[in-house]
């Protein structure tokens, strides 16, 4: 007779920020929105960072105009005085390259993307107008691709899942029967109370009727 186990559906929750402060424009999805990989959760407003990479730019081009008039002005051979001047500008004109190289990463980052399919279960509390950081208000995504259900077996099961084992999982709500096969588990520190637990992750695909949290049966089939 096939030997069955009790299990729960796992899912990953993925927290989604912006790499960098600024204002958010608008909202592109909201909570219980399905996301695609890639597809935009919110967007920072481009025009204070147009406004901030023109500032950039604007500043570039005087600490680079001002370097080549040095030049100009000191040909040379340069005294130690000149030679300082010359480094502390040279640096200036170094520190403004990385500052428009920022501002235009910043504007192109303006959008939130989301890094996997799946669906918006926080939306972190965002709207249009609010300020965030990249330590505030995170989107959460629930990962379509990380849907699994975890068995809880005894020690003395788990050298019956060294390999990775066929089973079939059996849902009750609605009735369906799902083929899927167990994540090998790696050998580690056993305790020394055969009553310890241990978990066994056995991933199928993403089911839009079947949510984390909901117990299913796992019947094995070899």
């Amino acid at each position: 007779m096939a030997e069955t186990f009790p299990g729960v559906v796992h899912a990953r929750t993925v927290d989604v920020r912006f790499a960098f402060s600024g204002r958010i424009a608008s909202l592109t999805k909201k909570s219980g929105d399905s996301v695609k990989k890639g597809q935009p959760l919110a967007s920072l407003d481009r025009k204070v960072l147009q406004t901030e990479l023109d500032r950039q730019l604007s500043d570039y081009e005087r600490q680079r105009a001002e370097f080549e008039i040095f030049n100009l002005e000191h040909p040379g051979p340069f005294n130690d005085i000149v030679k300082y001047l010359k480094t502390a500008r040279q640096a200036r004109l170094n520190a403004s390259v990385k500052d428009v190289e920022l501002a235009k990463f910043h504007l192109d980052q303006a959008d939130l993307i989301s890094p996997v399919e799946g669906i918006v279960v926080d939306n972190g509390g965002n709207y249009p107008g609010l300020n965030v950081t990249p330590a505030s208000n995170p989107f959460q995504v629930l990962d379509y691709s990380s849907y699994s259900v975890r068995l809880e077996i005894t020690q003395d099961k788990l050298s019956s899942f060294t390999a990775s084992r066929k089973f079939t999982l059996r849902f009750t709500s609605p009735t369906r029967e799902i083929p899927a096969s167990s994540m090998p588990h790696i050998p580690g520190s056993y305790s020394k109370s055969t009553s310890a637990k241990f978990f066994i992750e056995i991933p199928f695909a993403f089911k839009e009727d079947i949510f984390p949290g909901e117990t299913v049966d796992a019947v094995l089939l070899d």
